[in-house]
Parts: C-alpha cells; sequence; structure tokens
C-alpha cells in the first residue's frame, strides 16, 4: 500500500451524523459541516461503517443485502431534485411533518420513523422522476447511461430487492423454483413484470452514488481522505448469494473458533467462502467487489482479516466447527495470495483484531498492509506497550465501534490497569491518575494515539469529545444498537463551544505528533 504518511482521523458512522435538513438519520449532505471542522482540527481522514445495503428494518450497517452499492437511506432528500421539485418537506402531511420534527430532535436514530418518513419521500421523488424525465429528460439519460455502465451487479441486485419487495420480503431460497434457482426464462418473465420496482431500485443507487461522488468531491477540497468498511462476508438472504451460491456457500454457517473469551467459539449463521471454486473463477467476483469499493474510498478496513487465511466452519458433519483450508501452510498461502489480490492499486487496512496467528500480521506487515493497534489492548504479558513503538505500518487507535468509549473503559479499569498504562505511556508524565477520566487523562490519552508510531491514528468521535456514548454492544440486540447520534448539527461544529474547543485542542496535538 501507498504510503499515507503521517495521518490521523475521526471515525464515526454516517448514521451519526447530524445536520439540520437530515430525516432523523445522518446523510451524504452533513458530511461537508464535519470536513470543516475537521480541516480545523487537522484532521485528514474519515473512517465510517460499511455504506452497504442493509436489509429491509434492519439498522445494523453489518447486515448487508449486497456486496455492492450503497445504502439508500443515506440520500440526502434536500439535494434531490425530484423531491425538491414535488414541493420537498413544505408538501409533507401535517402527520408527517410532526413525525420528522420528532426524529430530527431525537437524541438517537428513531429508525421507526426515518424508514418510514424517508421511504415515502423516494416514492413520492421516483413517481415524479417518471413523470417527467423517463425516458428521455437529461437525467433519465444519465441514469440510464450509468446503469448500463454497472453491469450484472446492479440489475441482480435491483430484482431481487424487486421481487423480495413483492414477497414480502421471504427469503430467497423460498422464492418458487425457477426464480430460486434463477432459471433464465423465469428471470425474464420477472423482470418484466417488475420493470418499474426494478427500476426504482437502480434509480435509488443511482441517486445515491451521485450523491456519494459529490461527497467524495468535498472530501478533496478539504484534503480529507475517506475509509470505508468492507464486511468479510454477506448475509444469506442476499442478491450476491442467491446470484452467487456455487462461491457462497450455504450448506455450512460462518463464525469463529473456541477461544479464552467464549469455550464454543461463535455461530454467525452466515455464509462462508468457497475460494477454491473461485480460483476456478480468476477470483472474478472478489476482483469486482474490491474494484467497486476502491471507486468508493482512499482506503478501506478489511473486515475479519483472518478469514481471508482461514474459516471457521460449522455443518451436520461437524456442529462443534472446523477450519477450512485444515492445515498451516494452506493458510499462509491463500491468505498471502487474498490481500495481494485486495489490495492491487488500493489503500487497505486490515482488520486484524481478536484471536489472529501470529502468521497473519506477519504476512500482512510483509505486504506493506497496515494492521491495528487498539491501545488498551496493546500489552505483553499484562504490561502495556509503549505506543511510541508501534511499528509505523499500523493503525494506531483508543476503541472501535465495537468497544465503549475510552472514558467508559477507563473509568470501569481497575486501578492497576490505569496506573499501568500511566507509567509507561510519556504523556502520562506528571498527569494525576485517579478513576476519574479527567480533562488530563482526556489530553494525555488523545496525546498517546496521536504521537503513537503509527502512521495512521483513527479516534472516535467521542474518544475526541470524552463522552460515553456507544455505538455497539457486540452480541446484543436492542435500540442501543447503531442508533449513537452527534449532539451536534454539523453546520453549527465550529461555532458551538464544546466542538470548537474540541477542534482547537485537537489540532493543537496533532501539529504536536507531527501528523
Amino acid at each position: 500500500m501507498a504510503s499515507t504518511g503521517r495521518v490521523s482521523g475521526l471515525l464515526l458512522p454516517l448514521f451519526s451524523v447530524r445536520s439540520k435538513t437530515d430525516f432523523g438519520i445522518g446523510d451524504f449532505g452533513g458530511l461537508d459541516g464535519l470536513f470543516r471542522w475537521m480541516a480545523e482540527a487537522r484532521q485528514r481522514l474519515l473512517m465510517l461503517l460499511p455504506l452497504l445495503p442493509t436489509a429491509p428494518g434492519d439498522p445494523s450497517p453489518y447486515a448487508t443485502r449486497s456486496a455492492f452499492g450503497l445504502n439508500t437511506l443515506f440520500i440526502d432528500l434536500g439535494s434531490l431534485p425530484e423531491f425538491q421539485a414535488t414541493g420537498g418537506e413544505a408538501a409533507l402531511s401535517d402527520e408527517d411533518k410532526r413525525l420528522l420534527a420528532e426524529a430530527r430532535s431525537a437524541p438517537r436514530v428513531r429508525y421507526d420513523l426515518v424508514f418510514k418518513l424517508k421511504g415515502a419521500a423516494f416514492r413520492r421523488a421516483y413517481e415524479h422522476f417518471e413523470r417527467t424525465e423517463w425516458p428521455q429528460g437529461e437525467r433519465a439519460r444519465a441514469f440510464s447511461a450509468w446503469r448500463t455502465e454497472q453491469g450484472e451487479w446492479l440489475e441482480s441486485y435491483a430484482l431481487y430487492t424487486a421481487i423480495s419487495e413483492e414477497r414480502n420480503h421471504a427469503p430467497w431460497w423460498e422464492w418458487p423454483a425457477p426464480l430460486r434457482d434463477r432459471e433464465p426464462e423465469a428471470l425474464a418473465a420477472e423482470s418484466a413484470r417488475l420493470e418499474r420496482q426494478v427500476r426504482y431500485h437502480a434509480w435509488l443507487q443511482w441517486v445515491a452514488e451521485t450523491q456519494w461522488n459529490a461527497v467524495r468531491q468535498k472530501a478533496r477540497e478539504h484534503q480529507v481522505l475517506l475509509c470505508g468498511d468492507e464486511p468479510f462476508i454477506i448475509g444469506q438472504d442476499s442478491s450476491d448469494v442467491w446470484a452467487h451460491r456455487d462461491i457462497l456457500r450455504r450448506d455450512a454457517r460462518l463464525g469463529v473458533p473456541p477461544d479464552d473469551f467464549s469455550a464454543t467459539g461463535q455461530d454467525w449463521g452466515l455464509p462462508y467462502f468457497d475460494f477454491a471454486q473461485m480460483e476456478k473463477g480468476a477470483y472474478g467476483w472478489l476482483k469486482e467487489r474490491a474494484r467497486k469499493a476502491a471507486s468508493y474510498y482512499d482506503l478501506r478496513r478489511v473486515d475479519h482479516a483472518v478469514g481471508y487465511f482461514r474459516q471457521w466452519i460449522r455443518d451436520d458433519q461437524t456442529p462443534t466447527g472446523r477450519f477450512v483450508p485444515d492445515n498451516e501452510e494452506a493458510w499462509r498461502r491463500q491468505g498471502e495470495h487474498h490481500f495481494r489480490l485486495l489490495s492491487e492499486g488500493a489503500g487497505i487496512v486490515a482488520e486484524d483484531l481478536g484471536v489472529v496467528p501470529p502468521f497473519v500480521r506477519a504476512i500482512l506487515k510483509s505486504l506493506g498492509l497496515p494492521g491495528y493497534r487498539v491501545m488498551r489492548w496493546e500489552r505483553d504479558d499484562g504490561v502495556y506497550r509503549d505506543p511510541h513503538a508501534f511499528p509505523a505500518v499500523s493503525l494506531a487507535t483508543t476503541g472501535t465501534h465495537d468497544t465503549e468509549p475510552v472514558a467508559d473503559w477507563w473509568e470501569a479499569a481497575t486501578d492497576d490497569e490505569r496506573t499501568g498504562m500511566a507509567r509507561v505511556y510519556p504523556e502520562f508524565q506528571g498527569v494525576h491518575v485517579t478513576r476519574e477520566f479527567s480533562p488530563d487523562v482526556h489530553r494525555a490519552t488523545l496525546a498517546s494515539a496521536l504521537n503513537s508510531g503509527s502512521d495512521l491514528c483513527v479516534l472516535p468521535w467521542q474518544d475526541v469529545l470524552g463522552t460515553k456514548d456507544r455505538i455497539n454492544l457486540p452480541g446484543s440486540v436492542g435500540d442501543a444498537n447503531w442508533g449513537y447520534r452527534i449532539a451536534q448539527n454539523t453546520e453549527d461544529l465550529l461555532t458551538d463551544a464544546r466542538t470548537r474547543e474540541a477542534a482547537q485542542k485537537l489540532g493543537l496535538l496533532t501539529a504536536s505528533a507531527r501528523r
């Protein structure tokens, strides 16, 4: 991977962004204000969670229905010509205006309101597009040209989504056999019958990508690199598994093996990759996914990096699980080959957390691909490692979307953990260490990450502000997950006293760290 130099930035999910014109969830339009704050704070990288299409009604960004495309929930309605042409917000019913005000003012994402409000707004906009543009208008011609360029992934996804909608989101394996098994005559007939719905879902993807391209341009203007998040695998009920079940297998379930934290490991209930079959097709699907993702981002975080070396699967024959392949020589060979493919002409950050064999990090290092250094976990026999000694080819961070914010961690840590960290980290010299996450402790924590030897440093937004809002609690299901929203509108980040001061302090720390 080409060096980025010493760069620091933020981790903030797009759904967490708040702006004056959003519909209760972050959207593409809210990012410009964030970029302006980042420029003031000298932050040059924004790491997002996955932006892929997700399952209906599921807020998790990892519940993906496609390995390609964008989550249309993030479309900025204020920048959608067809929505504005039909009266914009002013044309909403009184009840919907009330619900929109409720969604906007909510401290967390109210998905129950967001799905309803944005879904109706998209339909209204598309109906106007059909009446006034289709098929020969300027925007219709641009859409048609883009649709032709996208090829197989888009047509498969749009048809899958249209069929799924009509069948009340029954999984594809419960569809009539000719559709389930993708018989050409059945697909052609269904495409013709559902032509309008198929076009609608393709159109939404065009709108989303057009707006995302505008975001990318604004990011370049503010010298901000965009880092995406690429899930290892996708859901069973997805357009890709429906279309490519030879390489995305459902005869076993993906998970992770037993470790010190779980005697039985984890069963994720997800399909797994048949890499041997994929190799016969010259890795066409994997290369195309990587190419599409690289067109969206400057860097991308590859989730569950160890899965490209070896997969832990369970089936009826081995209900407790087994590795595929079944030997270390094959793991090494396979992992190196896969990461050479994934990183070809693209920036990669490998998520190498959890129980990972030492050879995985060694091979990633030999390929020049940075892995993670989560500071609270970087210890040798209980002794913290000095972040100044982190390798340059790595990413230092105070936490991830799955961890509690560092303020919470600090106050829940043992006295030995707090004093142990302060003893090793030079930035804590002279800091009075108590259970309280004091301003001095907060500053020392941020400085320790920024001064680390890692070329990349990513700070969760909550850790920058010292707040305790959590994004996700792994292993749990509920409203507490994937609903976090920042307190301020992005348009106000440089006028709000707290966030303006945070930008100034972070900028000084970043300059001192020579980033």
